[in-house]
């Protein structure tokens, strides 16, 4: 599911957004990453990976609290609680997708953007 959030994130970014120049992805193993990680920057704390898996849970509208709560839920699924990001980070990587046009925000609720 996340490998076909990253491929929508990189089309979202390549048609919609207006800052596209200024975002580079790179591919390393089948996982997008905004700007290049240093070692000590592991993948899952990556915003487009953040991103991604915020994007797999946004199958209907969703208060912030109540996706914040899902990703912990799938996070601590994935890395089997080893990794942890910060509410913060979480919110960097919602704003990230709302500039590149993959989620819209109104009343409180968020869900995916149409990408036709």
């Amino acid at each position: 599911m996340y490998n076909e959030c990253y491929i929508e994130l990189e089309q979202v970014i390549m048609k919609k957004s207006r800052y596209k120049s200024d975002i580079q992805l790179v591919n390393k193993e089948g996982v997008g990453i905004v700007l290049t990680p240093t070692k000590n920057l592991h993948e899952d704390k990556s915003i487009i990976k953040i991103g991604a898996r915020i994007l797999s849970i946004l199958n209907s509208p969703r208060t912030i609290s109540t996706a914040w709560k899902s990703y912990i839920q799938i996070q601590e699924s994935d890395t089997n609680g080893k990794i942890r990001i910060q509410f913060d980070t979480f919110i960097l990587a919602i704003d990230f997708l709302y500039i590149i046009g993959a989620i819209e925000y109104e009343d409180d609720l968020m869900w995916r953007a149409r990408n036709d």
